[in-house]
């Protein structure tokens, strides 16, 4: 690593969260940015990833740590319905949170780190974007997007040092499928399981690329 400065956008969810705690364990400086903040410091920034001056801001105020090293993405919306059934507003957000939020923090990220020698952009990713799954329409569109994103951030940083990883999850134990009660947590990965794996990616130094990596518990996707 460049520096020891690092931001996780969707800090405050299950994932960001555990992400947070493993980079700041190993030393790591760690802006954890996220809609949810309600107490800001220097170390916790209130973003909202769908407005591009919201996310210019963002990382404006981080820079003030020095130069950035890390990002990781984990900002994350999903809606899953039948396509007939899916609302244009649904459609709209899961598109503006998982693929242009992700975009836009990419993007300056990218900015900072070019004028600094390099660093990783992480992108949390899912097994949506290669499976066809029913109920999944906006979520797979928005993590196809994803992908592609990820592969030309690679393609335009190969000159500049800086690496982008698709993290491509199956099955995470989260809030979210506590409303589930059918599927079992021990056939899931856990947000630590995640965040571990974030921070061997993080750890290595910038002659590796690690385009893709693809976390599935030991059922399959789930």
């Amino acid at each position: 690593m460049n520096s020891r400065n690092a931001i996780v956008v969707g800090g405050t969810g299950n994932i960001g969260t555990a992400v947070t705690r493993r980079l700041r364990a190993e030393g790591l400086r760690v802006v954890c940015a996220s809609e949810d903040v309600t107490q800001e410091s220097s170390e916790s920034m209130r973003v909202d990833v769908t407005d591009e001056a919201s996310v210019k801001s963002l990382f404006d105020r981080a820079a003030a740590a020095g130069p950035l090293s890390l990002l990781v993405n984990c900002s994350g919306f999903g809606s899953f319905t039948p396509i007939e059934e899916t609302s244009l507003q649904d459609w709209r957000k899961t598109l503006d949170v998982n693929l242009t939020g992700t975009f836009l923090c990419a993007r300056e990220a990218f900015k900072r780190m070019k004028a600094h020698g390099g660093g990783r952009i992480i992108h949390i990713g899912s097994v949506s974007d290669h499976l066809t799954l029913p109920m999944n329409g906006s979520y797979a569109a928005s993590k196809h997007g994803v992908r592609g994103l990820t592969g030309v951030l690679n393609e335009e940083g190969k000159a500049h040092a800086i690496r982008a990883t698709l993290l491509s999850l199956g099955a995470v134990y989260t809030a979210f499928w506590k409303s589930r009660p059918e599927f079992s947590p021990a056939d899931m990965l856990s947000v630590d399981d995640v965040a571990e794996c974030i921070w061997e990616i993080a750890r290595k130094p910038l002659h590796i690329r690690v385009d893709e990596l693809r976390l599935v518990p030991p059922k399959g996707v789930l």
